[in-house]
């Protein structure tokens, strides 16, 4: 174990905290000082990546403070994600040629095409996510006669965040049928397997995973959940001032319009309800209500991993945390960038 770590565990008795996300056929790790990712290619050889690049400076000032730190860690994390799964659709599928240095036509037209899917998905998101539970949920409410304009932007979150949320488990459930998809979401329960090991205190974390659970509160899924009940209550506050500033109830195109900008807000919120309750999930009841429909959610998007799996899963939180990797582990070039 590296002298800090040894040092840190003897004076705290607490092990730093790890996190990560699923990768094609792989899973990215985040430790306080470092973050790494490793791949399985086809052939059975476990690659490994220093990711230690992407760790942002820490952050001080009000961007250090509650609800702004939050919106702040999403970006970070979400830029390392991409980075990490862009490596990590390369590194999975790696021929000879790209192994030389060789990039060819077809994998540049690839990333091409992922860049225009990510742009289609976020416009499709917008529209099943943002504007249409609220047309929807406008619709049903104005159907319910004489409403009061408060009660009424009450209603319509609720219905809109209903919809949302049982939109997105039928989402889930739909793209769990593919095989690829599948392996995601077990690597994707490898993840949360090596973390339990880790926090529990195991030295050998691909073998002890094995009879962890693939839920965790402190996940990203959860998150989602936070974010999609935190949106009913606070755009059902905006809306309220919206009507009594107008005397207008908004059409859903103008509330999305809004709405938009005060996103990193109900992040901001969903990260410091999510943090909380992972902090007394020991000592809270309501802590491990709050932390239930995450919970729930999670039995769609993470399995059980296979041995490989969590071997993978192992290799890539042992690097971010700064330990030696076996000899067997090859570790891909590093960039400063």
């Amino acid at each position: 174990m590296p002298p800090v770590l040894h040092i840190w565990r003897i004076m705290t008795k607490k092990r730093p905290s790890i996190g990560g996300q699923a990768l094609i056929e792989g899973v990215f790790m985040r430790a306080p000082e470092g973050a790494a990712a490793a791949v399985r290619r086809a052939d059975g050889t476990i690659v490994a990546k220093n990711m230690n690049y992407l760790v942002p400076a820490k952050r001080t000032g009000i961007l250090s403070k509650p609800i702004f730190r939050g919106a702040i860690s999403l970006i970070d994390t979400m830029k390392m994600g991409f980075s990490a799964l862009n490596w990590s659709a390369e590194a999975a599928e790696t021929s000879e040629a790209s192994e030389e240095g060789k990039e060819s036509e077809g994998k540049k037209t690839a990333k091409i095409g992922m860049w225009l899917a990510n742009i289609g998905a976020v416009a499709l998101a917008m529209l099943l996510f943002a504007w249409l539970p609220l047309r929807l949920a406008s619709w049903i409410v104005s159907g319910l006669g004489n409403v009061s304009g408060g009660m009424e932007q009450f209603y319509i979150h609720i219905v809109a965040g209903t919809f949302r949320i049982f939109a997105f488990v039928l989402y889930i459930m739909a793209i769990s049928l593919m095989p690829d998809i599948r392996r995601v979401f077990m690597y994707h329960g490898s993840e949360h397997q090596v973390i339990h090991a880790w926090e529990d205190g195991s030295d050998d974390l691909a073998h002890d995973a094995a009879k962890e659970s693939p839920l965790h509160a402190r996940c990203g899924t959860s998150f989602l959940m936070y974010v999609m009940i935190v949106t009913i209550l606070c755009y059902t506050i905006i809306d309220s001032l919206v009507y009594l500033a107008t005397g207008v109830s908004p059409a859903a195109h103008w509330r999305v319009l809004y709405h938009l900008p005060l996103i990193p807000l109900v992040m901001g919120i969903s990260y410091e309800v999510l943090k909380t309750a992972d902090k007394h999930l020991d000592s809270s009841a309501f802590a491990r209500g709050l932390s239930k429909p995450g919970l729930w959610l999670q039995r769609l998007t993470t399995k059980p991993a296979t041995p490989e799996m969590l071997e993978v899963a192992e290799t890539a939180a042992k690097m971010a945390l700064g330990f030696d990797l076996p000899a067997n582990v090859e570790i891909a070039e590093e960039k400063t960038g």
